[in-house]
């Protein structure tokens, strides 16, 4: 269950995905505001203001629930039910499976509609009724934001004509001509055939997760500067940014930017306290992957993992864990758990399944750790596990609901 898929399913003739990854405000990490994979959810972040009504267009998972962290009202509405309760969970305020050409919402209803993906795979005329529907529900004065599928300046000029018969101020600008994923550097190779260097398409096909990581950081750092700066980019790229208003529509970039929310985050009364999959404090080392499926948020975990955080005392720790590695009954995952370098148990998984663990701390160790604590776990094997880019890594178990108990009673 916890390996990432891509459900597909047919819709009006497009292929549509539902991840399983999710962007929950809760589990973005702040250097990801750098990730060009994320850069068109920045673009909307920081171009609405706090506190605004927002609807999400083919919301997907939920991609702008990091909005939430600006006290942003949001909603969203996808044609597939699956996208709809998956953003639901995701944060958003309402989500509603309908179709895009007929806006289940009454006239003047948001101040903002986003597009992320999703307008430049319909047909131009399925485009020109929903540009109208967007239109409607917005308020007077209201912004839509999209980001449209764009493969050349005929279709750019095509769809600017298309908001600009029905809004009095648009505006866009290719942006991905130069900085991709490598995701989409290697679909661009693979599906459209876009001529890149023979060795460069090599070197991206051999990089590891975390070399990707690092690749799609660097590359997001780069569309920031460029985008800042106003740098102007080859009138060729995947997609195209589109800002359309009948109000002056101000800066193209950041003309509501604020990420002071992205650093910090105050604890939520539906959250428990001390789950340091939740807390913004908790350090996870680079032994652990990205985390995902929401409910529960998982971690997958190479051959080691480490957790450091801060409480003034520890008498247990309990956390969830499962493991989808081959052969289990024959070939146990043996693991082992330490707080502060001390082992304070080892165990082996033998079925697949969750397995709830609690582990209680000698008080010796409080008296030595003085509130600083690591936690640490060791498995024995790996196995190969698709990640999100499409690469294989190498991962034991998968970590969820860790939860630190400064009281014994009650476990």
């Amino acid at each position: 269950m916890l390996t990432p898929t891509k459900n597909s399913t047919t819709e009006g003739g497009v292929e549509r995905y539902v991840s399983d990854e999710l962007l929950d405000a809760r589990y973005f990490s702040a250097l990801n505001r750098f990730d060009i994979r994320f850069s068109r959810t920045m673009w909307v972040y920081d171009n609405v203001p706090a506190g605004s009504n927002v609807l999400h267009l083919a919301c997907g998972a939920g991609l702008l629930a990091l909005l939430k962290r600006k006290g942003i009202n949001l909603t969203g509405v996808d044609v597939l039910e699956e996208c709809a309760l998956a953003a639901r969970r995701n944060g958003y305020e309402a989500t509603i499976c309908n179709e895009l050409t007929q806006l289940p919402f009454g006239d003047a209803s948001f101040d903002y509609v986003a597009s992320l993906e999703g307008l430049g795979k319909i047909s131009d005329e399925q485009r020109q009724v929903l540009i109208a529907e967007i239109k409607r529900v917005l308020k007077p004065g209201g912004m839509t934001l999209c980001c449209i599928e764009c493969n050349d300046l005929g279709e750019e000029q095509r769809y600017l004509s298309q908001f600009q018969s029905v809004f009095q101020n648009v505006d866009s600008y290719q942006r991905y001509a130069l900085c991709l994923s490598t995701e989409d550097l290697l679909d661009q190779a693979d599906k459209n055939n876009q001529k890149f260097e023979v060795d460069f398409v090599e070197y991206l096909r051999g990089l590891s997760f975390r070399e990707r990581r690092a690749f799609d950081i660097a590359m997001g750092y780069v569309f920031g500067k460029v985008s800042d700066l106003g740098i102007q980019l080859p009138a060729s790229g995947i997609c195209i940014l589109l800002k359309a208003s009948d109000a002056p529509l101000g800066s193209f970039y950041n003309q509501h930017r604020d990420r002071r929310a992205l650093f910090s985050i105050s604890q939520s009364d539906t959250e428990p306290p001390l789950c340091l999959d939740r807390d913004p404090e908790v350090s996870f080392d680079d032994g652990w992957y990205e985390p995902q499926m929401l409910p529960p948020v998982a971690r997958w975990m190479g051959e080691r993992g480490r957790v450091r955080f801060r409480v003034p005392e520890l008498m247990a720790i309990s956390l969830d864990v499962m493991t989808t590695i081959p052969e289990l009954r024959t070939k146990p995952v043996e693991l082992d758990l330490f707080i502060n370098g001390v082992r304070l148990c080892a165990f082996s998984l033998v079925n697949y399944g969750w397995l709830e663990l609690q582990v209680g701390v000698p008080e010796a160790l409080n008296s030595e750790a003085h509130g600083e604590f690591e936690l640490e776990l060791r498995a024995n094997r790996t196995s190969e596990v698709q990640q999100s880019g499409g690469n294989d890594c190498p991962v034991s178990v998968a970590i969820c609901n860790i939860e630190v108990h400064q009281q014994v009673s009650g476990l």
